[in-house]
């Protein structure tokens, strides 16, 4: 898969996802070319390795809807 460049040149708004299914906020993530990681979903934190990269968001999930998103 052709890797796209980053939207905002990687910078982000959390107000761009949150609120959002958890697919339509996937959708538009990589539609800017950022990946996407669930770091916790419905109060269940997932174990995740400690890498850190710009092109990564990481969403908090509960009930299907984001919570939360940080970068990394």
């Amino acid at each position: 898969m052709e890797k796209r460049p980053l939207r905002n040149f990687g910078l982000f708004s959390e107000s761009e996802y949150k609120g959002k299914t958890l697919e339509e906020a996937t959708k538009y993530a990589e539609d800017g070319g950022f990946t996407v990681r669930i770091a916790e979903q419905d109060g269940d934190a997932k174990m995740l390795d400690m890498s850190v990269r710009g092109d990564r968001l990481n969403f908090r999930v509960r009930g299907g809807f984001v919570t939360a998103v940080f970068g990394g």
